[in-house]
């Protein structure tokens, strides 16, 4: 994806982000925190790939992509 930020900058960093390893536990605890709102007793049937995908798109959104 580096070779291509150029062409495809917001799918680059996209990529960047669900393919890189955090480099600390801080933001992966954050981000674990906000997703209480994604189990509550309305979504409790979601699927973990489900609120992974709902969090991923929410963290993306806040970044402006």
């Amino acid at each position: 994806w580096v070779q291509h930020r150029k062409q495809y900058p917001q799918l680059s960093k996209m990529a960047l982000d669900l393919l890189a390893c955090p480099a600390m536990s801080s933001n992966c605890e954050r981000t674990f925190s906000t997703t209480g709102w994604a189990m509550g007793i309305r979504r409790s049937r979601l699927h973990g790939d489900t609120v992974e995908s709902i969090e991923c798109l929410r963290s993306w959104q806040k970044a402006g992509l």
